[in-house]
């Protein structure tokens, strides 16, 4: 069930590129006031329900004084002296957040959420689609709080049909907002996610799966020497320069005289996050003059990441199938918070986390592995190390290059959750419980 205005070009590639998948494509009306109710209810519940999540917290903070040098403690003398002298950007963003804060005045929120829900599920005709169809179950596909993620769950309670909810990245489930309607099951990424969402969304640990990343397949058995030769620089932040001080950092190790022997046999791949504009381009391409060791990843460089906007079903397929083989031909991957750093680790990969301390600012990786909900496993994760400052990274390279080595994944699921199954039974596995469920409550 796409949106109606993917119901076209997008779909027909897709049902012509997934021949014998989908025996029905019943697109779905998706009015513009849905999606801008379903944004705003998102941003006001993280305000309503901050103290239940430092995630929340940091997301706020984030959004006011993210990106402008600021101290995490932005309340000391030297906080204050940084917002103040980048007070228009903190007064723009503030009167941004202001209608967020007000509907999240608890009488507020209780009558405007309400008011809010019902239009979007009178808004959007997933309702009318799901009553004539009838399914056994209803899976949906969450990046963030969005008006057709609680209109198909309202559907699912109207007609009694168990509703699955599958957060789109690591971070999704705990980190964006509260549920504003609470799905049969929810899929996440790992059991320490699952522990969070307990406490986040009010759900029953029953009602919770960790079924891992679809970017990890069948759990297989790892040899103990590497015998890949990428080493992918993953960046997470839409300003490319957030990242240059610790990319420098790891170009000096690779160029040192002591060091060139071993680098002759690597090739550093350099993934950023995937803007698109000119200008972020154009940076990148400027910032990798003169250094040999590292090549910028083709795929960002032409906007056709898997992640890109705006791109063919066919380029999305491609780029993510480029993406996997990188992580699957790294002998180490050294990258801020993202979703990559679970990939790699259940591959048995290495992997350095650059969070430098003395950037205690906000929006700095620091930051988020300090406040994140999702990134709070990673110093106890196997295979994971935290480079807190430029000789601790440098040190951490030198180590895995010159004896490059495998270190399998610690599979109790608290951090890495991987199996004997694919993410696809690992899924259909909790869609059948729900069926079941379904028929023992009817019996």
């Amino acid at each position: 069930m796409p949106e109606q205005d993917f119901a076209s070009e997008r779909w027909v590639e897709i049902s012509n590129t997934l021949v014998g998948v989908f025996e029905k494509v019943s697109p779905y009306r998706y009015s513009g006031s849905s999606r801008k109710s379903g944004y705003q209810l998102g941003a006001a519940a993280t305000y309503r329900f901050r103290r239940q999540s430092s995630g929340y917290r940091g997301r706020i903070i984030d959004s006011l004084f993210g990106g402008q040098k600021i101290p995490i403690d932005f309340l000391s003398f030297v906080g204050f002296q940084a917002i103040a002298s980048n007070l228009n950007i903190f007064g723009r963003r503030l009167l941004l957040q202001i209608p967020a804060m007000v509907r999240a005045i608890r009488p507020i929120f209780w009558l405007w959420s309400k008011y809010k829900t019902w239009q979007i599920v009178h808004s959007c005709s997933i309702d009318d689609i799901v009553g004539s169809i009838a399914p056994d179950v209803v899976v949906i596909l969450m990046q963030r709080q969005a008006g057709f993620v609680i209109a198909a769950i309202a559907s699912g309670e109207k007609f009694k049909i168990p509703t699955l909810l599958i957060p789109y990245k690591w971070d999704n489930a705990s980190s964006k907002s509260p549920l504003i309607r609470t799905p049969t099951k929810m899929l996440v990424y790992n059991t320490a996610i699952k522990e969070v969402c307990e406490r986040l969304h009010k759900m029953p640990a029953d009602a919770l799966a960790a079924v891992g990343s679809v970017e990890v397949g069948r759990g297989d058995s790892l040899p103990n020497q590497s015998k890949g030769n990428l080493i992918p620089l993953i960046g997470a932040s839409t300003n490319i320069a957030d990242s240059f001080e610790w990319i420098d950092c790891v170009d000096s190790q690779f160029c040192d005289r002591s060091f060139i022997a071993t680098m002759d046999k690597y090739q550093a791949i350099l993934r950023p996050y995937p803007n698109q504009s000119k200008e972020n381009l154009k940076l990148i391409s400027d910032f990798v003059v003169g250094k040999s060791r590292i090549r910028i990843d083709a795929d960002i460089l032409t906007g056709q990441s898997h992640r890109s906007d705006g791109v063919s079903f066919v380029t999305v397929r491609d780029s993510y199938y480029r993406y996997i083989a990188l992580l699957d031909s790294a002998v180490l991957v050294i990258s801020e918070g993202t979703s990559a750093i679970i990939d790699a680790r259940a591959r048995g990969v290495p992997v350095i986390f650059p969070a430098f301390k003395k950037n205690t600012f906000i929006g700095s990786q620091w930051f988020y592995l300090n406040w994140w909900e999702h990134m709070k496993g990673l110093r106890q994760t196997t295979g994971v190390f935290i480079a807190e400052d430029e000789n601790e990274l440098k040190r951490l390279v030198i180590d895995f290059l010159q004896s490059p080595r495998k270190i399998p994944p610690d599979n109790s699921g608290q951090n890495i959750f991987v199996d004997e199954r694919t993410y696809a039974q690992r899924v259909l596995d909790v869609i059948d419980d729900a069926i079941a469920e379904k028929s023992k409550q009817r019996d």
